[in-house]
């Protein structure tokens, strides 16, 4: 049996900790999502309207059959899920009325403090995929062909679905807000070069030399070469 008193009222808070914490990770992303991203999101947006869909049979039959006891905590943590995914697409249309109502509701500390975006991203890939783990460990004997097993296998799909393509979008624009990645010239003898085309760093390592190898740093733009032959 869990404790329903105070769920509500802890909701804002709580995913305000799941945000802080982890919006830096891989850097602070920032709006808009890169051009690239744009399919990817828009499969998300799917994906999140069925994980909504799909949740909420899950709550209708878990009350039906009796057993929200047993559901309660899970269906918690797929709600703060779908209010970070809601917040990460809080600028989509068919989305922005759920954004709105959250904001306006349980997670006004949160708009309040301008979370929502990409900076939501991350921590909403870490939940979706631990209440997609969580599920599968615990709920896997309930999957059937009956009304509630159907409900929690298309939940449980839409949380893996939401998940791939939340990871999709946070790998692309991750890419995109590091503008000095290094990339690893395929056959170029060990050299880094800058993927932007600006300053150059490189190493230059003689492999497979007789008698020692050669070691060429370059920082800068080339104003600066330090060699060990």
């Amino acid at each position: 049996h869990f404790s329903h008193s105070g769920a509500h009222a802890s909701a804002g808070p709580l995913l305000g900790a799941m945000v802080m914490p982890m919006a830096g990770v891989g850097g602070q992303l920032q709006d808009p999502a890169p051009p690239e991203a744009a399919g990817d999101l828009a499969r998300l947006k799917w994906a999140m309207l069925a994980l909504i869909a799909f949740s909420g049979l899950r709550l209708l039959f878990a009350v039906t059959f009796g057993i929200i006891d047993i559901e309660f905590l899970s269906l918690v943590n797929i709600f703060l899920s779908i209010a970070l995914g809601a917040f990460v697409l809080k600028d989509d249309p068919h989305l922005r009325k759920v954004h709105h109502c959250l904001a306006m509701s349980l997670f006004r500390s949160c708009a309040d403090r301008g979370m929502g975006g990409l900076q939501c991203l991350f921590p909403f890939v870490v939940s979706d995929a631990i209440n997609l783990v969580f599920d599968v460990l615990t709920r896997g004997s309930f999957l059937g062909f009956d009304a509630y097993g159907l409900a929690l296998l298309g939940s449980m799909a839409a949380e893996g679905a939401s998940a791939y393509y939340a990871w999709g979008v946070f790998k692309v624009s991750q890419a995109a807000a590091d503008p000095n990645r290094l990339e690893l010239e395929a056959g170029g003898g060990g050299y880094f070069q800058a993927a932007d085309g600006g300053s150059a760093r490189a190493l230059e390592l003689g492999a497979g030399r007789p008698g020692g190898g050669t070691v060429a740093m370059f920082a800068g733009a080339g104003n600066r070469q330090a060699t060990d032959a």
